[in-house]
């Protein structure tokens, strides 16, 4: 059963609280680029299609003192800073070369604030693109929100999860302080793309009359101001939310966002991906593989091979009898080196025994053709009758 909304309650001031005196003017303390120094305003490109206007976007005046072209985002990680659940991100300016220089900053940004500018600049890319980009059910919980899950009540609030991403929460308060384990049936739908370097601006892709259809319904064609061109790169719904609702972060909460992502990205390691569980089953069967013709190949051992294999081990302190249980003992190391996802331990025992066993198969192989294939008596080896 999903929860029913029943009220907004006392949370968020979606116009101004959690907003610092910055405006959009330079952006985050960068420097002031105007290219129409008569045009002092800009028409709001986009703002027109907002399904969810209100007064989040009061602060877009549409003003031209910020080139907002310019600029990239990389949002990094939801976390919880100082008892609150915020959003970190990084800004970048002209020439970032796709984040990796040029940085402006490290800021915060409340989640529901956050998400709110997320959603109101995909929606402007997608209908950049002639595409409908849905509200996301999880906006309704930007605030404190009164909801009913099987006749009990509760409070959801949109937030972080422990993973490092947005989750709709549920509280016992009204003022969504005392968090709880309930599951009230709400889930978040907002997908922000974390760690991934994102243009404050985007454009229409280009149309080439090459691949253009004959038909002239333009069905699909996308209806801009006048003065689009000249505008846009100044209109930026995520970026300039957050230059107006964007809190800063210091040097404690900059080491607080690194332990994050530093965690996150171990948690990521200690876990098999795809690629590595198709390549632990691709080196398990050639090891079994490998097993078998070893074990075809010594069947054509002769016994003066034979006497002069065990009378090597005898020298280096083994018997025949110690062979199986080694086997059984690196195949149990590979196992449990796998369970415990000790990646550069199992990738040495895996691919040291096919390499191991691949020599052994040549070794036999080759002492076979020089012996022509012999095979005269009986041999025992390691508990296992090999003839």
């Amino acid at each position: 059963m999903r929860a029913n909304a029943i009220l907004p309650l006392v949370g968020i001031n979606i116009a101004g609280a959690a907003a610092t005196d910055t405006g959009v003017s330079p952006p985050f303390g960068g420097n002031i680029k105007r290219i129409f120094r008569g045009q002092n305003e800009r028409a709001l490109s986009g703002s027109g299609d907002m399904s969810f206007d209100d007064d989040f976007w009061a602060y877009d005046s549409g003003s031209t003192d910020v080139t907002w072209d310019d600029y990239s985002m990389e949002p990094k990680r939801c976390m919880i800073y100082k008892n609150k659940h915020v959003i970190a991100f990084d800004l970048f300016g002209k020439g970032h070369n796709q984040c990796r220089k040029k940085k402006q900053g490290t800021y915060l940004m409340d989640v529901g604030l956050f998400a709110k500018a997320y959603v109101g600049q995909k929606q402007v890319d997608y209908g950049l693109q002639g595409n409908d980009y849905d509200l996301p059910d999880a906006l309704d919980y930007m605030e404190c929100t009164a909801v009913e899950y099987n006749d009990v009540y509760y409070y959801a609030k949109l937030g972080c999860s422990s993973a490092g991403g947005l989750k709709v929460l549920a509280y016992t308060d009204e003022y969504c302080t005392v968090e709880v384990g309930t599951n009230i049936g709400l889930y978040n739908d907002i997908k922000i793309s974390f760690n991934v370097c994102q243009t404050c601006v985007s454009w229409p892709a280009e149309s080439t009359d090459d691949y253009s259809n004959a038909d002239d319904d333009e069905e699909d064609e996308i209806e801009l101001d006048d003065n689009f061109e000249n505008y846009h790169m100044y209109d930026s719904k995520l970026c300039g939310a957050a230059a107006q609702y964007q809190q800063s972060c210091g040097w404690g909460c900059k080491k607080e966002v690194k332990k994050a992502l530093s965690s996150s990205a171990s948690s990521s390691k200690r876990a098999w991906g795809g690629f590595e569980k198709f390549c632990l089953f691709l080196w398990s069967v050639t090891a079994i593989a490998l097993i078998w013709v070893v074990l075809k190949q010594r069947r054509m051992m002769s016994r003066e091979d034979a006497i002069v294999e065990e009378a090597a081990m005898n020298g280096l302190g083994l018997k025949k009898r110690h062979v199986f249980p080694l086997a059984l003992g690196i195949i149990f190391f590979v196992l449990f080196a796998m369970f415990m996802v000790w990646k550069k331990l199992t990738w040495l025992l895996l691919i040291g025994t096919n390499v191991g066993l691949f020599a052994h198969f040549v070794f036999l192989r080759r002492k076979a053709k020089k012996s022509g294939a012999g095979g005269d008596g009986y041999v025992k080896d390691a508990g296992l009758e090999i003839s």
